[in-house]
């Protein structure tokens, strides 16, 4: 590497790892960028399988007790809870 990274670097290896079988996972993630807010949510079943998924963009800056407020609305939409 040439130049040092800017983020610190992950002291254990991410990767997905297969919910327990009869069961699903659900994955949330949220990107800000000044005055712009993504996030998105996907759930999966023990096989791997896409059970459903659903991503929005708001061009305003949220606090993350909305964001979070946001994807809990877009996870009961996308399970039909």
């Amino acid at each position: 590497m040439v130049n040092k990274p800017m983020l610190p670097l992950s002291p254990y290896p991410k990767k997905w790892e297969k919910p327990l079988k009869g069961t699903m996972k659900i994955s949330f993630d949220i990107a800000v960028s000044n005055t712009k807010t993504s996030f998105g949510v996907i759930a999966h079943d023990s096989e791997g399988f896409v059970i459903g998924r659903g991503f929005s963009l708001k061009n305003e800056e949220m606090a993350g007790h909305w964001v979070n407020s946001m994807l809990s609305k877009k996870a009961s939409r996308l399970l039909d809870c």
